[in-house]
Order: structure tokens, then sequence, then C-alpha cells
């Protein structure tokens, strides 16, 4: 135990050292101050257990007077030691409810008895003191109501919580009877319920309230609540007042309420789930299992309620995946998904499973959750995404995915054996676009589908046919003995197609070119295939089509050759390679050059000077043809503007330039050839346009209209190549304002036995009648030009007379004139 720690409070020194020295012969730690200031000031360091104040002190303040300060504001037990025994010093002194009064002189054993005495009765009152504070607090932040009664039923106390529910102050609760504080009904009758506190108060033991009581406060508002009282008892067990702890349960109840709700919604929800949800204790026997395993299983739950799967029949492999989860889940306490399958009647379900494990306090699993849910529909439709992801959608047939992993599997097996031969076949429809394009795309539908099972009746067994997209279909034989076998097939397919398709009443005849690439040790990946494939039908379609053509090296190269042109084709528009040369046209009554036809070249960066015909078809074909087109037309406006200027004629120079199909066929020709004017200047009237036959009867719908906008400008178009293609009579009279061009091939070949003669003829008397021009091209000797005049042909160019010439060569021939006799 720790020093007590005394104060010594005296005005007489010698007294106090006197006192300091017994009492420190009793082991206490002694203190000594002559004034009542000095002793209030020790006092605040909190480190006093006991004062021995005397009254009569030095300084203003008594010892009185010092004591009560002491006692109230620091709370150190206080022991009078002095000669001071009237009355009235014995009643100030009491104020300060000291521990001792011991009139001097004292005897030492006196005065030890009462510093412990008093030091003991002081530490018991501050514990007691704490221990009433403790429970104030407690009483106070508690979230139970408290209320506490004397013997005769009267509060003496109430707590904030029962404040709150009550309504009820403390300071207006306090001496009022329980029973009006607390007043208290039945919540579904209504009817009031007698406070118990009066029989508590009787019996002396501990009343519950009946359930549903219900709390009516001061205010009106009506609690549910749930109550106790118990008696209060002094130490001799007399009843000396009751304590009524109630909650409000409102909460509570509502919880519970919705529990009991949630409970019968989710027994509901699991006995009419779909799913089947089923419960299985450690032995692997089912305690529960919902009604829907009857609509699976046809047996109805009861049957499974103590039984294994074993026990109840089920197939052997779906017992063993099943119980084999079920342990696992047993053991580990972690929940697991699996999926197995189910042979019902004559169908196969599939079910997706989720074990879930039900822990008990000890951490153990005493019961597993089960969770089946039907997934067959989803399997089917995964099935379905499968196929359609490998396979066309119109026809049915495997698409280039599929087709190219299986002609990729035949790559590894030819590269296992020596002796393995396969082939791969690349057809495409002839004239396909004419049957879309005439009949309609539902009827080209109708034709692919047709065709699609044609070629699978053509097959052996374990050959594939695809469709790649559009008309273009691929075939995969695989194993094959020799080349033969190909030719089977590819002959088989030919003469299936000999007959015509029925096609929603209309008859559709079809033929297919076919490229055929047979497998060898240098391919290496199934596009290589399909690719020389692809080269070979092009060979065969440029035959004549309907035929079928083995792919060969030298077609590689041939493409290799053109995929290079049209690159450097590419790169010529975008570096404008290319330039114009002029041919003049000849009136041949008087050999006058009356214009010239601009005719395009390309100054290529290695191979020098390119002529058309070595690169317009591949213009055409990649769509370069128009930006091309349209540099001509305009750098030709252009030039023939400058020349007329230069070189005025009556009637003045005309230029003719070529329009190609595709330019011809783009909607903003008009508007392109409309600025083309206004930029270069170039009057309307000066400028024809050639187009060939093909162009004219492919836009059979729109040159009414384009025409017309022509006229308004009036710009002219000629026909060029005129007996090569082919037209009609009635189009040719609705094609005003034109002229016509024979074709060269004719030319040529005046002067061989009188051959084409009648032809020239014909065409020179067809244009005259119609009231159309005629330009014989391509002449090359004075027979052809002696012949062409007899006839009365009115214009002609060729070589007889004038290469075509670059511009400044042409200025050069202009500046000499005008009239031209030979070449």
């Amino acid at each position: 135990m720790s020093k007590i720690n005394i104060l010594i409070v005296e005005d007489e020194f010698i007294v106090g050292m006197d006192i300091q020295k017994r009492l420190e012969k009793f082991g206490y730690t002694v203190f000594i101050v002559d004034s009542g200031e000095e002793a209030i000031e020790k006092a605040a360091d909190d480190s006093l257990d006991l004062v021995l104040m005397d009254i009569t002190l030095k300084g203003k303040m008594d010892g009185v007077e010092s004591a009560q300060i002491i006692h109230n504001k620091f709370n150190v037990p206080i022991i009078y030691l002095t000669v001071d025994a009237d009355e009235r010093t014995l009643e100030r002194a009491k104020v300060t409810d000291p521990f001792g009064y011991i009139i001097k002189p004292f005897k030492e054993k006196e005065l030890k008895f009462n510093i412990e005495i008093s030091i003991s009765k002081h530490r018991i009152q501050t514990k007691l003191k704490q221990s009433e504070q403790w429970l104030n607090t407690i009483l106070k932040s508690i979230g139970d109501g408290v209320i506490t009664s004397d013997a005769f039923g009267a509060v003496t106390f109430i707590n904030p919580a029962a404040e709150i529910m009550t309504g009820w102050k403390y300071a207006d609760a306090f001496g009022k009877q329980v029973t009006e504080v607390f007043n208290i009904t039945d919540e579904k009758t209504r009817t009031k319920i007698e406070s118990p506190i009066r029989q508590v108060l009787e019996s002396g033991v501990t009343v519950h309230l009946p359930e549903q009581t219900m709390l009516i406060a001061r205010n009106g508002a009506e609690i549910l609540i749930n109550d106790s009282i118990a008696p209060i008892k002094d130490d001799d067990g007399k009843i000396t007042g009751a304590v009524l702890v109630f909650q409000d349960i409102t909460e509570r109840k509502q919880v519970l309420e919705t529990l009991a709700r949630h409970q019968q919604e989710f027994k509901a929800l699991v006995e009419h789930a779909p799913d089947i949800i089923s419960r299985f204790n450690t032995q692997l026997r089912y305690v529960y299992v919902n009604p829907a395993i009857k609509k699976v299983t046809g047996i109805s739950p009861e049957t499974f309620i103590g039984k294994t799967n074993a026990e109840l029949n089920l197939p052997s492999e779906f017992c063993g995946i099943y119980d084999h989860k079920l342990q696992q889940v047993f053991q580990t306490k972690q929940e697991t998904e699996f999926e197995y399958s189910l042979a019902i009647a004559l169908e196969t379900e599939h079910y997706h499973t989720r074990l879930v494990p039900e822990l008990a306090s000890d951490g153990s699993v005493y019961f597993v959750m089960s969770i089946a849910h039907n997934i067959t529909a989803l399997k089917v439709a995964q099935a379905q995404l499968i196929h359609d992801a490998f396979h066309d959608v119109l026809t049915g047939l495997p698409n280039r995915a599929l087709f190219m992993e299986r002609v990729e599997r035949a790559l590894m097996s030819a590269k296992r054996r020596v002796d393995y031969i396969f082939a791969v076949l690349f057809l495409d429809l002839d004239r396909f676009k004419v049957v879309n394009d005439s009949l309609g795309h539902m009827i080209g539908d109708q034709l692919l589908t047709a065709l699609a099972r044609i070629l699978e009746n053509c097959l052996r067994a374990g050959d594939t046919v695809a469709r790649l997209g559009g008309d273009e279909f691929t075939i995969l034989l695989d194993n094959l003995s020799n080349i033969d076998d190909v030719i089977r097939v590819v002959e088989r397919i030919h003469q299936a197609l000999t007959s015509a398709f029925k096609l929603s009443g209309n008859e559709v005849f079809t033929t297919v070119s076919i490229g055929i690439a047979l497998s060898n040790p240098s391919y290496n990946l199934p596009e290589e295939l399909l690719r020389d494939a692809d080269i070979a039908m092009y060979h065969a379609k440029a035959l004549g089509k309907a035929r079928h053509q083995i792919f060969d090296s030298t077609m590689y190269s041939q493409v290799t050759k053109l995929l290079e042109l049209e690159m450097a084709l590419q790169r010529g528009v975008e570096r404008r390679e290319f330039l114009i040369h002029y041919q003049p046209i000849i009136l041949l009554e008087t050999y006058k050059i009356i214009g010239f036809e601009a005719l395009v070249r390309w100054q290529h960066p290695e191979h020098g000077l390119v002529f058309p015909d070595n690169f317009i078809s591949v213009a055409e074909e990649t769509g370069l043809i128009i930006p091309i087109s349209y540099w001509v037309l305009g750098e030709a406006c252009r030039q023939m503007h400058a020349w007329q200027r230069q070189f005025p004629a009556d009637p003045p120079l005309r230029i003719s330039v070529n329009i190609s199909t595709k330019q011809f066929s783009q909607s903003g020709l008009i508007e392109q050839i409309k600025q083309i004017i206004q930029e270069t200047g170039l009057e309307g009237s000066n400028l024809k346009l050639e187009i060939t036959e093909s162009v004219l009867m492919e836009n059979i719908q729109s040159l009414p209209f384009i025409l017309l906008q022509l006229q308004e400008m009036n710009i002219e178009l000629h026909l060029d190549d005129f007996g090569t293609g082919y037209s009609s009579l009635s189009y040719l009279q609705r094609f005003s304002s034109t002229g016509l061009k024979i074709d060269r091939s004719f030319i040529a070949k005046i002067g061989t036995n009188g051959e084409n003669l009648e032809i020239i003829q014909a065409i020179i008397t067809l244009a005259q009648s119609l009231n159309k021009d005629v330009i014989a091209e391509g002449i090359e000797t004075a027979e052809q030009l002696a012949q062409l005049r007899a006839m009365k042909c009115k214009y002609a160019q060729g070589y007889f007379f004038c290469k075509p010439l670059d511009s400044k060569s042409i200025e050069r021939l202009m500046g000499s004139g005008t009239h031209l006799r030979q070449g």
C-alpha cells in the first residue's frame, strides 16, 4: 500500500512539529502549513489523503472556512484537531462534513485510530460515489426504459430512454404514481392493462407483461413494448420499491414479421421454383427436395427423403458425379459448380448444379444445399451458335472458317503421309449477276441454295463443299487416288448443271467456272491452296466459262505481274504519270484537220511509254479508270481551248474524249463534265464524248436523261468501235445528234479480197439514213483511204495521215498547215 499523505494545518509551529513527529512514527508522510490559504494551495496538487485542521489559523481564513473549500473542491477528508469546543464552532464545522473532531490535548492512539477510520471511510464513500455515478451513467445511456418507485408506487427515478417512450420528464414524473406515468393497453383488444407494480410491491416477485402490450405515451403515441417489473429490497429483505425495465419492440416486431413473411415467400419460391432444389445430410441422403423434382423424374419429392441417389436407382454415371461433388463440399467446406447430363425418356437434359455448404456453429458442414438449373435450351443455343459460326446461313454449307480448318487438317495429313493426295476446287457461277439483276435477289438466293444441294450430291463421302460468300463455292476433295478422281467430280458437276433450275416459276440455266489446286509439298497454308484455285478459276472463266482449269505456276506468275501492274498503276495515278497524245481527225473531202481524239498514255518510270491496251483493262477492274478518265477529260478540254486561241478556225477545232463504262455509270458524271467545261472555258459544242455500244446497252434506262443534259450543254455523244458490239436500231434512232466510229478491225481488212466492204458500206449507209456522222479509224493505206472516199465516208483518222502525237508535236504540225494528205 502506498504511503498516506497528511497535511497538518496549525498556526503554532511547535505544536505542528510535535504532531508531525508523532505521525511520522506511524509511517505517515506529513506536511505542515499555518494558514488556510496555504492549505488550499497544498490540497490542489491532488496528493493529500487527509487534512488535520486547527480552527484558529494565521491569515484571513480560519480552519472551518478553508476546510469547507477543501472538502467541496478537492474532496479531501477533514479531521478537526483543536482546543475550540464551543457549540457555535461545532455547528460551523458540521457544514464541512468532517470525519472527526478531536480536542487537544489528545492521545497518540486516539489520533491514529481516528486517522485510519477516516481514511478508510473516505475510500469507501469514494467507491460508493463512483459506483453510483457508473450506475447512473448506465441507466441514462441504455436504450431500455427504466422507472423506479418507492414502496408506495410513486416514481423515484426515470431514465432518458423512459422519458422518450413515456413522454414524461423526470421532474414531472417524480412523485407521481407509476400507473399514471406507465399507461399500458392490449395491442389487439385495445383494453387497458392493469399495471402489475402493485402486485410486485405486495408479493415481492418479478412480473412480466403479456405479449402485445402497448405503451400509451403522454402525447398519445403508441409503442409496442416488452417489460419486466422486479421488487427492490433492503438488506433485511424488506420491499422498499420496484423497478420497471421495458423496451420498444416495434422495430423488432416489424423485423420478425418481415422475416416471417420472407420465410413464407422463400418457401413459396422454393416450392414453385423450376430449378431442382434439394438438401443433403452428411450421409448424402436427401432431407429435402422441392416439387420440381417430380416434373423431371416423375418421382414424388417424398420418395427422395432419407434416400441416397443410388438407392433411388438413378443412373450410375449421374450418381458417381453427384455423390463425388457432395463429398467434396462436405470435406472442403467450399461451394462448387458442375454440369451433367441426364437421359429422361427419349431426350437428354443438361443441368448446371451449384452445391452450397451449410455450416454448423463449430464450423463443420452439416448440410449441403443443391440448386440444379436446366440449361438444355442454353446448350442447344450454344450448339446452334457454334454451327452458325462455321456454316453459311443461306445454304447451310460449311463457311470459309470451317473449310479452311478442314484444308489445314488435309495439309497436316499430307505432311505425315507421302501418298496422301487432296485437291481444292474454287467455283464461281457464270452470269450470276444477270440472274440477280433481272430476276431479283430472292431468285438469286434460291439459285445458290439449289446449287449447294447439287454440289453436295456430286461429291464423294468425306468431301467438303463450302460457300465462301456471294456466288463463290469451294470444294475439298480428300484422300484422292489420282487426278482422275478430281476430273470425275468436276465432270459430274458440269453434267448436273446442263438442266434448268425451276425457281418460283422461272427456268434458270447456269454454269460454273472451276479452278483446281492439287496438293503438293510446297503448300504450307490453306490460304495458298485457295489462292491458287481462285487463280485457276479466273483462267477458266477467261477461256469461255463453264470450264475447269488446273493451276500451274505460270498462272501465278501472270497474277503476280497483274498485281504489280495494279500497284504501279495506283502509284501512277497518285504521281500523275499520265500524258495525252492527240490524233488528228480529217475531213476526207478536203483533208483538213477538224479536230483531235485524246488518247491517254502512261509514262512509266521504268518501262517508259505504256499504251492503253496494256493498262486500261486493269484500270477498269480496279476503278482507277475514273480518276484517269476525268484527268484526261479536263486536260484535253484545257488543251483544246488553248489551241482554239492559237489556231483559230471556222468551225473551231473539236476534241473527242473516251468515256469509260464505270465513269458513264457514275451518278456525278454530268456535274463533273459541267465543272470541267466551266474551269477550262471550252464550249460544250466543241466537245465530243465517245462511248462503246456495250455502255449504251447497259445504261438504256439512264441514257435519255444523260442525253438531254448533254444536249443542253451542246455536247455530242458518239458510238466508238461501232460494229464490234451489239445494239438495236430503235436505240440508234433515239441516240440523236451523234456520230458512229467504224472500228479499226473492219478498216484493217480492206484490200484483202474486198473483205468487210459490205459491212462498212452498210454502216455508212445506216449512219447517213439516220443523219449521223461516220468516222473511220485506223486508216493505214492509200487503198483503204480510196475505198472509204468511194463509199462517201465523211471523216477519218489513222497512221496514214498522222500518228497520235504529244501536244508540242501537234502544235508544230498545226503551225505548218491544217491540211493532211498522207502520213
